[in-house]
């Protein structure tokens, strides 16, 4: 197989190293201190990227033996052109954020020299704007009333027997209210453990993008659906409906206490049991539990973030500081935040039903 080269056209007469290095490859490093769901993403934009610098390549090249290394500014600044005339612009940026973390990686692990690495990667962002980014989807609260509600109707588990709530529907109540509660991302709510809960406190530790962690307090109606749930998750009978295990409750005997790594959320049997030692659901499971029961509920479709957006935008209404709700949502940047941010748009409307249009038609 040919060794990767960096053939954009307009860059033709660019002299670079491209043979491989000792040692492991900047992108296998960059991706490996991802959350899953961004690992998935970002390898995804560090493969468009490769794509527009070798476009004949067959098969296309592999983010993970691609000679980052040999990446200068012009090149830099020819994908940047490149993802500007075919993508929309959050795209397009989020692709060249995977290029400048796996430029720094490169630079970090000896193969860029300092100037090279500064040089491309101080590629500009691309410029746009969005009514829609900066509002987005948000769930009025009835539409999250009707989720759980359908989360928690009765259905029969057998033909001829009566109504009951499974124990798949409280995972799910359970899901819905923790992932709106917190605003939690699909992959986060995937990898939350019993052991990452604390309902005396009521407060969950998250692991978040780029393996940082955060400490979210749970409110009162997440709290009471998540204990509803673990009564029976972990009990599996109505009689158990009493005490959970430290840290999650407390005075219960230790033989009942799952291990702190116990996957929270885990699959679920048909007839909605929830499957003993069943493994934790993905995001992908996540996103098709909320997708079913939308359909259930009448609510107009919408995707897992649409909850953490709603939590956001909600935590703003409510008068929470811009930075506070930063920090409760993980965000690494206050922009990002602002961008769920209602308030303003609703001031736009507020201030146009103010003007007096004066027809009599």
């Amino acid at each position: 197989m040919n060794e990767p080269a960096l053939p954009v056209p307009t860059l033709a007469d660019s002299a670079v190293e491209v043979r491989q290095r000792p040692g492991p490859n900047p992108a296998t490093v960059y991706l490996a201190r991802l959350s899953p769901g961004s690992r998935r993403t970002m390898r995804g934009a560090l493969g468009v990227v490769a794509a527009i610098c070798v476009p004949d390549a067959d098969p296309a090249p592999d983010p993970e033996t691609f000679p980052w290394w040999a990446f200068r500014a012009e090149h830099a600044k020819a994908v940047r052109a490149a993802l500007a005339e075919t993508y929309k612009y959050t795209t397009a940026n989020k692709m060249l954020s995977a290029l400048r973390g796996v430029l720094r990686e490169a630079w970090e692990l000896g193969l860029m020299e300092t100037e090279h690495y500064h040089r491309a990667a101080a590629v500009r962002a691309v410029k746009g704007s969005s009514a829609a980014a900066a509002t987005g989807r948000s769930l009025a609260r009835g539409e999250l009333r009707a989720l759980i509600e359908a989360c928690l109707t009765p259905v029969s588990p057998r033909k001829g027997e009566p109504p009951v709530v499974t124990e798949k529907g409280q995972r799910d109540a359970a899901m819905v209210a923790l992932g709106y509660g917190c605003g939690l991302r699909r992959d986060e709510l995937a990898t939350l453990t019993v052991g990452d809960l604390d309902l005396v406190q009521r407060r969950v530790v998250v692991r978040g993008k780029g393996n940082k962690t955060r400490v979210v307090p749970v409110p009162p109606g997440a709290s009471h659906a998540l204990r509803d749930y673990l009564a029976v998750r972990l009990a599996g009978t109505a009689a158990a409906r009493g005490p959970l295990p430290s840290p999650v409750y407390k005075d219960t005997p230790a033989a009942d206490t799952p291990a702190a790594d116990t996957p929270l959320f885990v699959r679920a049997r048909r007839g909605g049991r929830l499957a003993a030692g069943a493994g934790a659901l993905t995001g992908q499971a996540v996103y098709h539990v909320l997708k079913t029961r939308a359909a259930q509920a009448g609510v107009a479709a919408f995707s897992p973030h649409d909850l953490r957006r709603s939590y956001v935008g909600d935590l703003l209404d409510e008068g929470a500081d811009l930075s506070v709700a930063q920090q409760l949502a993980g965000h690494a940047s206050p922009t990002t935040t602002a961008g769920y941010d209602r308030r303003g748009e609703r001031a736009k409307e507020q201030a146009a039903t103010r003007l007096d249009v004066p027809y009599d038609g």
